[in-house]
């Protein structure tokens, strides 16, 4: 059901308005957004729909003011600085969106169909988990993390572990070994044999990694924090923390729909958020991002590029009337 969250609707039933900007996704980098196209004096709405990426996490890392917080406070926080605006969030799901720069439609559940000049997709990722090892979804975003810029300072000089399935490659070894800025405990659980050659095995040895190739089949909280691993042959370690990588599954497509190009790793924008389609802006991790702090940036240029793109739009239009007047 469609609903206004403390705002009023956007779009009367009485008569369709033509917004300025729509921004679809409603977390970090889509709060941002609204917030510059809000102080940048453009007509504009929020949708969102689902719970945020970080929504897991006790706490962002690294987030200007907020450092430490929880996510959802963060998000909170940022509703709360648009109601002076009367900016418009609007909880419902985007069911398709079409249109060329100047006249996108998006239809929404239910039949609504919203109107605006530009588009701002900041319609994050999915972190698509393995199935294994068992207990692994349950604790993501408390006791298992995937960054360690994030969430890594807390645990500065205690022991840490890192799941690297099949171990492999040079790349692979330095992400090891970044782990190390935390804490020299590093335990790497490679879920199986680790692919090594002996410089690379001896180099991690040299810095005092241990290499655990026994797959690990369980993961469980620890009492007071950290986590219990238990290994298939029988070996139970404690560690204050497990770093993992999911799959990130880009939403991307409402921006296929429009044409934009995707990649695996995100929607391709240039320097100003810009996609391959005119009028189309996109931010936040579906563009490659990964951090809070970047998301809030590349939203707030998404909107002031898009606003700076609604003011040329309307001098050229003028200068073509002042043209074709007799």
């Amino acid at each position: 059901m469609l609903r206004a969250m403390a705002f009023q609707d956007p779009v009367p039933s009485a008569a369709p308005t033509v917004l300025d900007v729509l921004i679809i996704g409603g977390g970090f980098a889509g709060l941002s957004a609204a917030l510059y196209t809000a102080r940048g004096l453009k007509r504009g709405a929020v949708i969102t729909s689902g719970p945020s990426r970080n929504a897991p996490s006790p706490h962002a890392g690294g987030v200007f003011s907020r450092d430490r917080q929880s996510p959802d406070v963060i998000l909170a926080a940022a509703l709360d600085d648009l109601q002076p605006y009367n900016f418009p969030v609007i909880e419902a799901r985007v069911e398709a969106l079409s249109g060329q720069d100047g006249a996108f439609t998006a239809v929404l559940e239910g039949g609504q169909s919203v109107q605006a000049r530009k588009v701002i997709l900041a319609t994050g990722v999915e972190d698509v988990l393995p199935e294994q090892p068992e207990g692994l979804r349950d604790l993501w975003g408390r006791d298992v993390h995937h960054c360690p810029y994030c969430y890594g300072w807390e645990l500065r000089g205690g022991q840490i572990a890192v799941l690297m399935p099949g171990l492999q490659g040079q790349s692979a070894v330095e992400n090891v070994l970044y782990h190390q800025k935390i804490t020299q405990d590093v335990l790497v659980c490679t879920d199986g044999p680790a692919i090594l050659t002996e410089e690379e095995r001896a180099l991690l040895t040299y810095r005092g990694v241990t290499v655990l190739e026994a797959p690990l089949a369980r993961v469980e909280a620890r009492a007071g924090g950290g986590v219990r691993l238990h290994f298939r042959d029988g070996q139970v370690l404690e560690r204050d923390v497990l770093y993992a990588h999911g799959e990130r599954r880009v939403r991307g497509e409402l921006a296929e729909a429009l044409g934009c190009e995707v990649t695996a790793a995100g929607i391709t924008v240039n320097a100003q958020q810009m996609t391959t389609v005119p009028g189309v802006y996109a931010c936040g991790d579906v563009t490659k991002g990964n951090q809070v702090a970047f998301a809030v940036a590349s939203g707030a240029k998404a909107a002031m590029q898009a606003a700076f793109s609604i003011f040329y739009d309307d001098l050229k239009r003028d200068r073509e009337a002042l043209t074709a007047t007799p």
